[in-house]
């Protein structure tokens, strides 16, 4: 059967063409379907994305997606013959394309083997990951305090914290400059929140990344001074429950190498659905 390996320059024909394949698993896919929302949509600041579907002659086989300088998002069907076949056609893809690739996310079994074969084995696992799905949120202690929006006055603080969280991930660090645009890309569209005690943010949570029937919870952050005392579990149930307002259901992304993050999640109510994994080459 003829596997064909195309990039499609036109955003609405990608977004058409691949919605109905990732909204059959649209809690799993909430990554790609996220960002292709705000391309969409001419919200999102990577207006350069690179869009690219494997098919046959009956159906498709596999999506791809990279907002530079990011990762490569695969969903790709986990079939030997199938990867190798899309290795060396997307590898032409690269070239001709002249494309920068600093690596790959996705599910952990067909990325891996996409990975081997592409880079013969030459990469580092930069972060192995589970998603998690919550669609009601469980009955737990909350911290003092209370949930509250963040506004722009708390720009430093927020760049502060954002260089905070990277700092805490295997994540390339950032400069205070791409904090404070991020920080201030996120509180103009006003999704970044606090638990807030006596008039004081001690944690933060972030809404992103809409589907239509979900959202993201990232960001997670609560600074080393306060930590062990509930916080991190405060803000997360307090923007979730505040999102199931609006939403069926909200995901998250945890590094499966912090088990008490991944605790904290599942007191919360989010059950495990998927594990990802995000390989960087070594030339990144």
């Amino acid at each position: 059967m003829t596997i064909s390996v195309k990039k499609i320059e036109d955003t609405m024909e990608f977004y058409q063409t691949v919605l109905p394949i990732l909204m059959k698993k649209e809690a799993e896919n909430n990554l790609l379907l996220g960002l292709l929302n705000q391309i969409r949509d001419g919200t999102s600041r990577y207006q350069d994305a690179v869009k690219i579907i494997v098919k046959n002659e009956k159906e498709i086989r596999g999506i791809f997606l990279m907002t530079p300088p990011h990762h490569m998002i695969i969903e790709l069907e986990n079939d030997d013959d199938l990867i190798k076949e899309v290795t060396q056609q997307l590898k032409q893809i690269v070239m001709d394309e002249s494309l920068s690739i600093p690596g790959f996310i996705g599910e952990k079994e067909s990325v891996i083997k996409f990975a081997d074969l592409w880079t013969s084995g030459e990469y580092t696992t930069n972060m192995r990951q589970r998603i998690y799905k919550l669609d009601k949120v469980n009955t737990i202690s909350y911290a003092d305090g209370h949930l509250e929006k963040a506004t722009v006055e708390e720009k430093e603080l927020v760049a502060a914290w954002i260089m905070g969280f990277i700092e805490d991930t295997p994540e390339r660090p950032i400069t205070k400059e791409q904090a404070l645009e991020k920080a201030q890309f996120m509180l103009e569209e006003q999704s970044v929140y606090f638990w807030i005690q006596e008039g004081i943010p001690v944690s933060m949570a972030r809404r992103a990344r809409a589907t239509e029937n979900g959202i993201t919870v990232n960001m997670v952050y609560t600074p080393r001074e306060h930590r062990k005392k509930g916080l991190a579990s405060s803000v997360v149930a307090g923007l979730s429950t505040l999102l199931l307002q609006e939403y069926s259901f909200c995901t998250l992304y945890t590094d499966l190498d912090n088990p008490t993050s991944n605790k904290i999640y599942m007191n919360i109510g989010y059950k495990p659905i998927a594990d990802s994994i995000m390989i960087n080459f070594k030339s990144f």
